[in-house]
């Protein structure tokens, strides 16, 4: 069976090397390239610095190319038969280099928050959104296409949050956040485990995860996607643990609940979006009797020794200290962020763009669609 190749722009950063470590076992994908800063050109990806905690997978014999040309660079990639780009890229630079190698042909899911608004680009968690894929329609890429993930923080609230809309009307909602160290990156999640002060606040996090949550819960009206306009006030937080974003959220709902509802919905959404094609797809939701803990909980009810070869690891949403009171639910939260918020995610993203034919290689189309976690 032949895979599709790919590239990974970033090499040292914990979301490039989480999708290298979920890749490099893919049955669907190939990574043959990695595109790293000035300080990593020409090193091997067997040589660089480890940043995450399981052990150093098996890797490919890639020497990391550059950024410098991007002309030269793209070409390197069709000699490669790259098809998928996935890019984790800084802000900074994501949008001049991810714009034109979609203009080049290629696909690109990028992980920057400067494309998450644009109307042009489809900002999807595929368990919730899917739909919303229909905007690359009318992308001016050519044969290329750039969609956008979104902040790994809105990714769990969001596959909470919309089963529960989608049956009940809500008032308001409130979250309130405690977001992990390598939530900011790696630089970060050094210096919180070296016992240098880091600062709780999170700037523009708040807003983000607002926007970000009514683009993705909006829907197709007369062939328009519109925003939720959620009426959502959000307190975002840095917290002193490595992995794993927290977050408690309180729903007002126009009309009273019972936790036997809440649970039963988020039961029958989490079955019903479960993909058996796609290899990363998982049930969201996991119930967790008592707190939660960053330690354990943040991999969903799976073994965390293997997550190069164990692609439901990570991928559900830890739930609990769930409680209802009248038209009033609050519960708690808890979720992967290099994984479900930004790894896994891009992997289930292209699955589905592959299994639903969205994107197509000629080159491949060897890989069957039919098969099950």
């Amino acid at each position: 069976m032949q895979a599709v190749n790919c590239a990974i722009l970033g090499s040292r950063g914990l979301v490039a090397q989480r999708y290298l470590q979920r890749l490099v076992n893919h049955d669907w994908f190939n990574p043959v390239s990695i595109v790293g800063s000035s300080s990593t050109i020409g090193m091997k990806i067997q040589d660089l610095p480890w940043s995450l905690d399981e052990e150093r997978p098996n890797l490919p014999n890639i020497t990391v190319l550059g950024l410098n040309d991007l002309d030269s660079l793209a070409a390197e990639l069709k000699e490669k038969r790259v098809s998928v780009i996935f890019s984790a890229i800084p802000d900074s630079i994501a949008n001049d280099v991810e714009k034109s190698l979609a203009e080049k042909g290629f696909c690109v899911i990028s992980h920057a928050s400067i494309h998450r608004l644009k109307g042009e680009v489809p900002l999807v968690i595929p368990d919730v959104n899917s739909d919303h894929l229909r905007i690359l329609e009318s992308q001016s890429y050519g044969t290329g296409s750039l969609i956008s993930c979104s902040n790994c923080m809105v990714v769990p609230i969001a596959l909470t949050l919309y089963p529960l809309l989608a049956k009940f009307d809500f008032s308001k909602v409130k979250i309130t956040t405690e977001q992990s160290l390598s939530g900011g990156g790696r630089k970060m999640l050094e210096r919180g485990r070296s016992g240098l002060p880091i600062d709780s606040s999170i700037p523009g996090e708040s807003e983000s995860v607002v926007s970000e949550l009514n683009r993705i819960l909006g829907r197709k009206n007369e062939g328009i996607f519109q925003e939720a306009n959620l009426d959502i006030k959000v307190w975002c937080s840095r917290s002193n643990h490595d992995f794993g974003h927290l977050a408690t959220v309180e729903i007002d709902f126009i009309n009273q609940i019972s936790a036997h509802e809440i649970i039963e919905t988020w039961q029958f959404f989490s079955s019903e979006v479960f993909d058996p094609r796609l290899p990363s797809s998982s049930n969201v939701i996991n119930f967790v009797d008592g707190k939660l803990d960053p330690v354990k909980h943040r991999w969903g009810g799976s073994e965390p020794k293997f997550p190069d070869k164990d692609l439901y690891a990570g991928m559900p949403v830890s739930v609990a200290e769930i409680e209802v009171s009248d038209k009033k639910l609050i519960f708690k939260l808890l979720s992967d962020n290099t994984i479900r918020g930004a790894a896994g995610y891009g992997v289930l993203l292209a699955e589905l763009l592959l299994a639903d034919e969205i994107i197509q290689d000629n080159n491949l189309i060897n890989v069957s669609f039919n098969q099950s976690n």
